[in-house]
Order: C-alpha cells, then sequence, then structure tokens
C-alpha cells in the first residue's frame, strides 16, 4: 500500500514538473508560432507545452534538449502544423500520442507565420483543434480568436506609422510584416553575397543608405555571418522573436513602435563634435 502510494506521489511530482495540470485542457504543441497561438486562444482554459523552442540565437531547438518529449503521459494531445512538422519535432510513429496536424503540407514556408494575413487562418485551426478536444468550452475559444484578429488588425494599423518610410530589408522572415506596415523595402542586390559572407562594399552601401536616413532591419533569420557583421551599428534594428510568455499582437504592436522610435530619434553626437 505504502509502496503504491509513493508511486502516486512520483507520478504527480513528474507531471507537475513538466507543467501538466489536470484542471485544464493539457495540449502540447510542436512549434513555438503554435504555442504562441494555443497560448492566446486558449487562455487560462489550456496549459500549454513547447515541444520545441527558439534558443537565444533565435534557432529552433527541443524544449530541455528532448526532455519534455521524452517525459509527454500517453494519450497526450499534440498539435503539429502538418506532417512534416510533426516529424521534425520527433512525433512521427509515436502512436501513444494524439496528435493532430493542422495540414497535411502547410502551404507556404513556415517563416511567413508571422504575417498577419497568415497566421489568423492557422489560428482558425487551433481553434477547431481545441475544440475539438475541449467541446464545451468551444464559445470561449471562439471569442479568444476573435479578439486575437482584432488586436492583429489594430497592431497593423499601428505600424502604419512606417507607412513609405524606406526600409533597407536584411531580415530572413520580417520582411513581410515591413511590408504589411506599409514600408517601403529595399532589398539589395547583393545580398545573396552578403549572405554568404563576400562582405565587399557592404559597409559603402551602408553608409550610404545611413546618410539618407534609411534603416536596415534584421532579424534572427538573417545569416549568422552577416547578423554578426550588422550588430551594433546604430542604423541597424534587430526585429525581435516573440518570448512565448508574450502574446503576439503585443508584441507586434511594440516592434513597430519601437521601430518608429528608432528611425525619429537622432544619434547624440560624437564626443569630438560636442567639444566643439
Amino acid at each position: 500500500m505504502a509502496r503504491k502510494f509513493l508511486a502516486a506521489i512520483v507520478i504527480a511530482l513528474t507531471l507537475s514538473g513538466a507543467g501538466w495540470c489536470d484542471d485544464k485542457l493539457n495540449v502540447a504543441v510542436s512549434h513555438p508560432w503554435l504555442a504562441l497561438l494555443a497560448s492566446f486562444i486558449g487562455g487560462p482554459e489550456v496549459n500549454v507545452i513547447p515541444i520545441r523552442i527558439w534558443n537565444a540565437n533565435g534557432d529552433l531547438v527541443m524544449n530541455e534538449r528532448g526532455k519534455i518529449l521524452r517525459e509527454l503521459p500517453e494519450g497526450t494531445k499534440i498539435i503539429a502544423l502538418d506532417d512534416d512538422d510533426a516529424r521534425a519535432s520527433g512525433l512521427d510513429g509515436r502512436r501513444k500520442f494524439d496528435v493532430k496536424a493542422l495540414y497535411t503540407k502547410f502551404p507556404a514556408d513556415v517563416k511567413t507565420l508571422s504575417d498577419p494575413s497568415v497566421i489568423p487562418f492557422v489560428a482558425q485551426r487551433v481553434l477547431t483543434a481545441l475544440s475539438e478536444w475541449d467541446a464545451q468550452n468551444y464559445p470561449y475559444y471562439q471569442r479568444r480568436l476573435a479578439e486575437f484578429q482584432a488586436r492583429m488588425s489594430s497592431s497593423i494599423l499601428v505600424g502604419q506609422v512606417l507607412k513609405e518610410v524606406t526600409i533597407c530589408d536584411m531580415s530572413g522572415s520580417s520582411g513581410i510584416l515591413l511590408r504589411a506596415a506599409g514600408c517601403s523595402v529595399l532589398r539589395p542586390e547583393e545580398l545573396e553575397r552578403w549572405e554568404k559572407g563576400n562582405f565587399a562594399g557592404l559597409r559603402e552601401y551602408l553608409d550610404g543608405n545611413k546618410a539618407k536616413g534609411i534603416n536596415t532591419v534584421i532579424d534572427d533569420d538573417t545569416p549568422p555571418a552577416l547578423k554578426r557583421y550588422l550588430s551594433g551599428r546604430s542604423d541597424v534594428f534587430r526585429w525581435e522573436r516573440p518570448s512565448l510568455e508574450r502574446d503576439y499582437p503585443s508584441f507586434l504592436h511594440e516592434q513597430y513602435i519601437s521601430l518608429w522610435q528608432k528611425i525619429i530619434t537622432k544619434p547624440l553626437p560624437s564626443r569630438n563634435n560636442r567639444r566643439r
């Protein structure tokens, strides 16, 4: 009897350590973008556990080096973007899990998930998945989806402060967000060469843009060598990835405002100039 009691405590502590809650719908998700959506739509009714996360460099890696996946209880509800995403997350062939792929094949590059014109459609499929597992909370999930869509529209309106502002786009995936805000986006012809580490002419190009008041945007999908070269320049803005604790509409709002503030804020003169 004592052994059974001890075993029950061990199991309870294990599930608690993984973040599982008995009074919520427990859902593991294969991709951090899906974690953001499931967390927003599910609100306090859903406990979301990401199988893969972005690390400090913005790379997609297994959460806790795969420990989360290994410790998922049998019958766990899991959302994957598509079949390829499920395989990349280590879910292929694991019949003990209830895996729901939102698409057989996602019809676009995964990088487009940040696109305000794409992500609401994925959010709709997340709503459908949650509702199939938890039908009684469908009206709540539906309201949360409507709120998500309304707030995304509001964030894009905020981004209109950047309308027709010229931005040099050296990002890997944030150009769609710049275009959504109405920016005039420059994509240099030499970018592919610079992305490979051949930086001939890059400094002159950047200095020329800076003299014209043109800022450059990079992000975590910018190739590492180019990202290192550009980081630290006063005319370069790094578009961040949203943390899994944030809701995406608020994050998008803040990124647009931060870029706008960088554009309108004039840097302090150098010490030599101030002495004159």
